[in-house]
């Protein structure tokens, strides 16, 4: 088979131009994007890339006059894509491979189903209350709730996604540092339409966490009727007990039920069952 012939064959080139002087007229460029997305046949993913530029090869576009152009391959449009998803976040600690779900597209088990229902309600109806959500590891709180604050996101909300014990570390990185960025950040959780604590009551507790932030931003959310969504291993009981003793086992039962009030008062409590997840 002749270039030639090797182009007209190709299922997407022969597309570009149904003009066989064209593709003579042009036959190098042909041949250099068919080389290209030659290098992407049975290709893995990523990882496994050929290209010069990993994700994208070249392509050609007709309108009348040939143009050569760069095109992103499938595997690296869904990374874009959740890319794009991740950057409108005020805050953001959702996973990587967790971007690219939402409500419409996930699936749950037949416990999860409940739960999915009243996400689902919070999207589509108009709230002033938010969830707690607990249960044992691995049942699929983060997941599903991580679905919601994304389809949130393509609703155009304001959306604060916040990993508690990372999120925990880093404003104690900046205290005595930095109190500008401890502010700013303090601020987007306060302000987002849309707050997700995810895993509260696995960091360590001390005055600086429990009252300084946790109190402020609740308060505030409170007064302002904003939606928040807790998951956690604990239930509000436990938490309370956690958030009792700092990390000098200092007692202070006040603070702690003064925020718990806010919890209780801003987010109604639901019970995820079910097999560990992440051990199938």
């Amino acid at each position: 088979m002749n270039e030639f012939e090797l182009i007209k064959n190709d299922e997407h080139l022969s597309k570009i131009c149904a003009d066989d002087d064209c593709i003579k007229d042009h036959l190098s460029q042909f041949l250099r994007v068919y080389d290209s997305r030659k290098l992407c046949k049975d290709c893995p993913g990523l990882f496994a890339c050929r290209q010069k530029s990993k994700g994208q090869r070249l392509d050609l576009r007709y309108e009348g006059v040939l143009f050569e152009e760069i095109e992103y391959c499938a595997y690296a449009t869904k990374v874009r894509n959740r890319k794009v998803i991740l950057d409108r976040y005020t805050y953001c600690d959702v996973p990587d491979n967790l971007a690219g779900i939402d409500l419409e597209n996930i699936t749950y088990t037949p416990e999860q189903k409940q739960l999915y229902l009243k996400l689902a309600a919070l999207l589509y109806e108009k709230s002033d209350k938010g969830l707690y959500i607990y249960g044992d590891l691995g049942t699929g709180k983060t997941y599903l709730c991580t679905a919601l604050a994304n389809s949130l996101v393509k609703q155009g909300k304001k959306v604060a996604f916040v990993k508690v014990s990372n999120f925990f570390n880093e404003m104690k990185s900046y205290f005595g540092t930095d109190v500008e960025m401890i502010d700013k950040n303090i601020n987007r959780l306060k302000r987002a339409d849309y707050l997700f604590f995810d895993d509260i009551g696995s960091e360590a507790v001390s005055e600086f966490v429990r009252d300084d932030i946790l109190f402020r931003v609740l308060d505030y959310r409170l007064e302002n009727k904003l939606i928040t969504i807790f998951t956690s291993n604990l239930s509000k009981e436990e938490l309370l007990k956690h958030y009792q003793y700092d990390r000098k086992e200092k007692s202070n039962l006040m603070n702690a039920r003064r925020l718990m009030e806010r919890i209780d008062i801003l987010a109604s409590d639901f019970v995820l069952s079910g097999k560990n997840m992440r051990r199938e």
